[in-house]
């Protein structure tokens, strides 16, 4: 079995939103355009912050320290997971929607160690959650669509995983995931 996971808010702590992470009140938007190009390759990182700062209003500056900072982490507990998941001879992978900056600093993060596969938007230039980035996933790696496990906080992206056929479960955002990882886990008899 492969236990996937995406990494923002299942195992990696992540800003919540641009007031919290400018330290400003901003009118929070659809930016969505932006952050998808941006997370595909499609447009470089200083395009994305001055389109950022056009639509926050703020100084090109502010928003390059906030989107620096956005990532926060590793879920307390991830890495001890990813261990034993691994030692219980399954394979482990995270498929997320990310950026090549943020990318660069999670991969130095231990929890990189205890994962078998790597895969993120800007590097297969899809986007969750179009179908062909877990098709492109799922073809890569070389493995039937219903021996992957897949976590991710958001509905929309467990939706899409699930129709192909991948075991989705939905981590909505709020209390620690990981233990809500195990108890999943524990359920279906993976650990």
């Amino acid at each position: 079995m492969l236990i996937c996971f995406d990494l923002g808010e299942v195992l990696v702590r992540v800003q919540p939103n641009w007031s919290v992470a400018l330290n400003l009140q901003v009118t929070e938007g659809d930016w969505s355009d932006l952050e998808r190009a941006h997370q595909t390759g499609l447009i470089d990182r200083e395009d994305f912050l001055v389109g950022m700062s056009r639509r926050l209003e703020v100084p090109v500056e502010a928003v390059a320290a906030a989107h620096d900072g956005w990532i926060l982490g590793e879920m307390k507990g991830a890495v001890s997971l990813l261990a034993e998941l691994q030692a219980a001879g399954h394979l482990t992978a995270c498929l997320s929607n990310t950026c090549d900056c943020h990318w660069r600093v999670m991969k130095k993060w231990p929890i990189f160690r205890h994962l078998n596969h790597v895969y993120a938007s800007h590097l297969l230039g899809a986007f969750k959650p179009e179908p062909s980035i877990y098709r492109a996933f799922s073809a890569d790696i070389g493995i039937a669509d219903d021996e992957i496990v897949f976590f991710d906080d958001r509905l929309l992206n467990v939706e899409a995983a699930a129709s192909l056929g991948w075991q989705a479960i939905h981590l909505p955002v709020g209390a620690d995931p990981v233990p809500r990882i195990r108890q999943a886990l524990g359920a279906s008899g993976l650990i």
